[in-house]
């Protein structure tokens, strides 16, 4: 043993001169091979502990403004560790503590510091320095309200298609936070994107605030972010408007143009309940002994089938004005010879009844004009077993013309026929 710390004491200054060197040559390589660099970053700022306002009826007014705050902080290390950090940025944090805000009052503006660390890597990292260090925290009284939901459909839907109203999960939602912006919010639209919709869809849709001017109002939250809504989607169908005249006019007057506004409905269903829907009749109009034209406003709804609705946003009401002119025609009997049927179908039988018609226009064409000149049709399709009046489209030469005509349609089915024993 004394010969071992002999030769250990021996030349100690040398050797403690070797050892020296020899560090001093390791940092060197380290210095040359993992230099030492200070970097950039930019976090968003993150607000921890808000506990501890809304527990005392209180929020941070300019949260939304804090929260898009980004902090630059500068870090310190060997380049491999900041090569890593590089590829991993949400190491870094930066935030504010809120609970430093446990005394402050609605009203109050409060300094508060940035905290900066970097959660991984340990004492590899230093934060050299970090801009901004302090941020100001407005605080205020925190509000609620209760409001109902609004849908919007963003996009366009397939031609010929239109939505039902809409079913929502839930028809009202609390909206929460700062009284300045609560107080703002006038609109909760739940946004649909209306490509997503098909047959009886059922999306879920994000939640939004509006202010009365449709700014989105950020900084507050509702109670829930999206709700479900639901949708039957209907075809849309522009179907005729028909109306029956009755009684006779006066003696030596006639019925003239019969003047629908609009002439069409626009109307919505299924395609199986459309596809059956050839027109729209609507009530009669008597013109018995009238002398002047007769003016009616009838609405829509009074008379659609059922399964069909009117189209949101088109007309709800007709008005149909009837000219009543003095005779300066010809009159004529058409029965079934003078009648062709349009859409007859298979296992009915239709028989027509009689109807008058004055025809007026130019003098000699009307003398020349003989009853069986006037061939006319009338559309049967869809028509159910019973009698009906349907209008007759007469095919009229050149010069003449005749008020609107009806004729009784009465259709029967097929007996059936008893079963073999």
């Amino acid at each position: 043993m004394k010969r071992f710390q002999e030769l250990l004491m021996k030349d100690i200054g040398w050797k403690l001169l070797s050892v020296a060197i020899a560090a001093i040559m390791w940092f060197m390589v380290i210095n040359i091979t993992q230099p030492v660099d200070t970097r950039s970053y930019s976090r968003p700022l993150m607000l921890e502990n808000l506990e501890a306002l809304t527990s005392r009826g209180l929020t941070v007014g300019n949260a939304e403004e804090l929260k898009s705050t980004k902090i630059t902080v500068k870090v310190k290390a060997q380049r491999t560790a900041l090569d890593r950090l590089t590829q991993n940025p949400d190491w870094i944090t930066a935030s504010v503590d809120l609970s430093e805000l446990a005394y402050a009052v609605n009203g109050d503006t409060v300094a508060l510091p940035v905290n900066v660390s970097v959660i991984q890597g340990g004492t590899t990292y230093a934060i050299s320095s970090k801009s901004p260090a302090v941020v100001e925290a407005r605080v205020e009284t925190l509000a609620t309200k209760e409001m109902s939901v609004e849908v919007e459909i963003n996009g366009e839907l397939e031609n010929g298609i239109y939505l039902s109203q809409p079913t929502l999960s839930n028809e009202t939602v609390i909206v929460s936070g700062p009284a300045s912006l609560v107080n703002r919010v006038a609109i909760v639209k739940a946004e649909v994107n209306g490509e997503d919709l098909q047959a009886n869809s059922e999306v879920r849709a994000k939640l939004s605030c509006y202010d009365s001017k449709g700014t989105l109002v950020k900084g507050v939250s509702t109670n829930i972010p999206e709700i479900t809504v639901s949708f039957a989607l209907h075809d849309v169908k522009q179907v005729p408007i028909q109306i029956d005249i009755t009684g006779t006019p006066a003696s030596g007057y006639q019925v003239g143009e019969v003047i629908c506004t609009p002439k069409y409905a626009e109307v919505t269903g299924s395609a199986k309940d459309l596809e059956k829907l050839l027109y729209l009749q609507l009530g009669s109009i008597d013109v018995s002994g009238r002398t002047s034209s007769a003016t009616r406003v009838l609405s829509l709804a009074d008379y659609l089938p059922e399964g069909i609705f009117l189209k949101e946003g088109s007309a709800n009401s007709v008005q149909i004005v009837v000219s009543i002119e003095a005779q300066h025609g010809k009159q004529f009997t058409l029965d079934a010879s003078n009648l062709t049927l349009i859409g007859e179908e298979d296992g009915k039988t239709y028989t027509l009844g009689t109807a008058h018609v004055t025809v007026s226009g130019d003098n000699s064409a009307l003398n020349t004009l003989r009853p069986s000149d006037l061939q006319g049709t009338v559309h049967v399709g869809g028509l159910t077993e019973g009698t009906h009046r349907a209008l007759i489209h007469l095919d009229l030469p050149n010069g003449l013309s005749a008020s609107p005509v009806y004729i009784d349609v009465t259709v029967t089915g097929e007996a059936d026929l008893p079963e073999n024993e």
